[in-house]
């Protein structure tokens, strides 16, 4: 829900408890952005509050009294609203008719081409009567494709100590065509792969493997025994919707035989999440290829997977004696899952003029284990039956809403789902994970003027120039390692806003050309959907060839977030976050540096936190620090370790659950380097008079020192259920919202001096942790 500030008296009397000294009013911007802003600024603040005491509720006292959680909402905040915000303007966009819809200039035929394709494919997600006409069709074709490919034996093969035997290899072949086929067509299945940057040839892509196809997504949940209850009738209720006589509009007893699926689909999915031991022979297959490994002087160590035996087991990678990575290959998939052929898969999966992949990353081989255990015992019907109720639940969800229903119970129970979205919520984000691009093009339009692109760029500079000058100023750098520091700092790529290449979104003919093999159609959502996961899939493997695209950003543009990606050693600070509090081009300078300056210079910083250090200029991952400077930075990694360790947050019960200060460390360690950098990149900009550094109306009693932190910490207003918390907690690698404001501002020297706290205070404690 998009949120509305209220305005509130300019001249309101506002109350410092510190002796901060009173600015000198310099020229007042009055524009509506400085008046809007002064207004909201005001609005989130509890100026009662001691800002030396605690900064996040002087800062956010107000926000987050005013903005309560609304019923089913788990969390609120600017980062939720600018979502939303965003969400709208793709929504104006897509919809035919919409006032709000852009208007095409005449004889501009290629702009048409896109906006019709993008409210043809709106309109056909939100056309539920249309939807409800065709009815469980197009699912059941598809399942029969999936079945033809790899049918059941009428007659099973007789069990052979309670297991089956191996599959025979037509059997083996026909799940192989069939996983091929699914594979073509980017549908889900237990092994899902992508493609990330290859450590050890930089600037090119290599294929991995990484764990899907589990119906409840957590491993955990598959011991809780009433979710799996509601789960095997969710999976009965679906088969006997789509493949049987229910009525989808009222359900009742199913028939035993979709129950019997059910349970056999659980028993396949316990298997893959580790409820269920590998056999022997599974494990035997991985030992075998390591024994040859180490026969030919691979050192492989010891795997955790053949020691834990519990299902939680860590993944590790095999290096050769010089630490030369060993990347798997075909040979090692058909070894360790000798129920498939993955040469027939990646063959009939592949674009015929694309060559297999040499190299591949398998990353938790103990998962494919756990996959040839399933299919080496189960009954082939159980395994046919597992990959029909794969399709469904991912297809299921492009049916009419009747169709939907079991699947709308099964999302409400999973723990840290989100709630089911309405049907125009669902449209909106199958138009940003399908059309992205397309719709960024003519979202970058409406948002995003050259204007905001050139002072991004600006900005960018002075930050590099600010960490340029700290990375001086560190004592404990040697000078080899400094020098190699700055060289790295000096090579990394800013991509601002969008991508400028496959496609150029600022170009309509570009995303024009990019999408014109997608075919859509206004009558056939089902059909879209299955000819852009199709197109999808062909592109990301035609992709495996191809040198990495150092342009390219990694999301589209109305998405909300920025990013460091230390294989290309870039920056990217996409479109959708560049809008207020973080970003305003008619506001005052500093309220910028404190929003997106601070984000950027958190990601510049992200390439010299525990994770980014240890690659080089050029994205290699390598030893590239002495040995003595590599020891300091660790040991000033430790103060923040412990530091954030002490923090805590209430949990559901009232409980007090402790920050983990070593999975945080990358990003406190960003946080705190990023609001340095940011703040000392401003200050050396302030006293240039054509910086506007205006005041803002009703805040003269501030310095603009005191504003930029103010805003820093507005950033990370928001809410959160208990419950939530303990998710993020969990789940997160950042801090919480509290820490992220008061856990930084109390490293902070400059903080300090521009509240002037008194040292001991809780925002000024004697012992600080700095290390950008």
């Amino acid at each position: 829900m998009q949120r509305l500030f209220m305005m509130v008296a300019i001249s309101a009397a506002l109350q410092l408890t510190t002796a901060a000294p009173i600015a000198p009013v310099s020229e007042m911007c009055n524009t509506p952005h400085c008046l809007q802003t002064a207004s909201n600024i005001l609005n989130d603040m509890q100026a009662s509050v001691d800002p030396c005491v605690d900064f996040s509720q002087f800062t956010c006292g107000g926000y987050n009294t005013r903005e309560k959680l609304l019923p089913g909402e788990k969390k609120n905040g600017y980062l939720v609203t600018i979502d939303q915000q965003n969400i709208d303007i793709i929504r104006s966009i897509v919809t035919r008719n919409d006032p709000k819809s852009p208007v095409i200039a005449k004889g501009d035929a290629t702009s048409q081409r896109i906006l019709n394709k993008l409210q043809s494919y709106y309109g056909a997600c939100m056309d539920n009567s249309q939807l409800a006409k065709i009815g469980r069709k197009p699912l059941q074709n598809e399942i029969k494709k999936l079945t033809d490919l790899f049918p059941v034996p009428s007659t099973p093969p007789t069990p052979n100590n309670g297991t089956r035997t191996p599959l025979s290899p037509v059997n083996r072949l026909a799940l192989s065509n069939m996983w091929g086929y699914s594979m073509k067509h980017g549908f889900e299945l237990p092994v899902a792969w992508e493609l990330l940057d290859d450590e050890t040839n930089p600037g090119y892509k290599m294929l991995t493997a990484y764990q899907a196809g589990l119906g409840l997504k957590d491993e955990e949940l598959y011991k809780d025994a009433k979710l799996l209850k509601l789960y095997e009738t969710v999976i009965g209720e679906m088969f006997y919707i789509i493949q049987g006589n229910g009525n989808p509009q009222k359900l009742g007893a199913i028939p035993k035989v979709w129950q019997q699926v059910g349970k056999d689909v659980i028993t396949f999915e316990k298997i893959l999440a580790g409820i269920v031991e590998e056999t022997p022979k599974a494990a035997e297959a991985e030992s075998s290829k390591r024994k040859k490994r180490a026969d030919a002087g691979a050192e492989t160590g010891t795997d955790p997977a053949e020691e834990a035996g519990d299902g939680e087991e860590e993944p590790v990678e095999e290096e050769e004696e010089d630490n030369t990575i060993v990347w798997d290959k075909i040979s090692d998939l058909n070894e360790i899952t000798p129920s498939l052929d993955w040469t027939v898969i990646f063959k009939t999966a592949f674009p015929a003029d694309v060559p297999l992949p040499e190299n591949l990353n398998m990353l938790w081989k103990f998962y494919f284990r756990r996959l040839e255990t399933a299919l080496e015992t189960l009954p082939l019907q159980t395994t046919q039956n597992y990959f029909v109720w794969t399709l469904m639940r991912n297809l299921g969800v492009n049916l009419a809403e009747s169709y939907q229903k079991p699947l709308a119970e099964l999302k409400k129970a999973i723990p840290g789902e989100s709630a089911v979205p309405s049907r125009s919520r669902s449209c909106i984000q199958l138009v940003n994970d399908n059309l992205g691009d397309l719709a960024g093009h003519l979202f970058v339009k409406a948002t995003f003027p050259e204007e905001s692109q050139i002072i991004m760029n600006d900005m960018i500079g002075s930050l590099r120039w600010s960490f340029e000058k700290s990375f001086w100023e560190y004592n404990w750098l040697d000078p080899r390692t400094r020098q190699a520091a700055l060289q790295k700092l000096k090579a990394i790529v800013p991509k601002i806003g969008f991508s400028t290449s496959n496609p150029n979104v600022g170009s309509s003919a570009s995303v024009d050309e990019f999408y014109r093999p997608l075919a859509i159609n206004g009558q056939d959502h089902f059909g879209n959907q299955i000819r852009t996961s199709t197109w999808k899939a062909e592109t990301m493997l035609r992709s495996i060839t191809k040198p990495s695209d150092r342009v390219k950003l990694a999301a589209i543009p109305q998405t909300v977030n920025a990013f460091y990606n230390p294989n290309m050693n870039s920056i990217e600070i996409l479109a959708g976050i560049l809008r207020a509090p973080f970003f305003d081009a008619a506001v005052p300078e500093y309220l910028n540096y404190a929003g997106i300056g601070v984000v950027a210079a958190h990601e510049l910083a992200h390439g010299f936190d525990n994770r980014g250090q240890s690659y080089d200029e050029n994205g290699v991952l390598r030893d590239w620090w002495e040995p003595s400077s590599l020891e300091a930075f660790e040991n000033k990694s430790k103060c923040f370790i412990e530091q954030y360790n002490e923090y805590t947050i209430d949990g559901p019960e009232g409980k007090k659950h402790n920050v983990n200060g070593w999975s945080t460390l990358g990003e406190n360690i960003a946080d705190n380097g990023g609001l340095k950098i940011a703040y000392e990149a401003w200050k050396q900009r302030q006293s240039n008079a054509k910086h506007n550094n205006s005041k803002l109306p009703g805040l003269e009693k501030y310095t603009n020192e005191q504003l930029f932190f103010i805003q820093y910490a507005r950033a990370h207003c928001g809410n959160m259920t208990p419950e939530e918390s303990i998710k993020m907690l969990n789940d997160d690698n950042h801090s919480p919202k509290k820490w992220r404001i008061n856990g930084v501002v109390q490293n902070s020297e400059h903080f300090a001096k521009a509240f002037q706290c008194k040292a001991g205070t809780p925002m000024n404690p004697s012992k600080k942790c700095v290390l950008l």
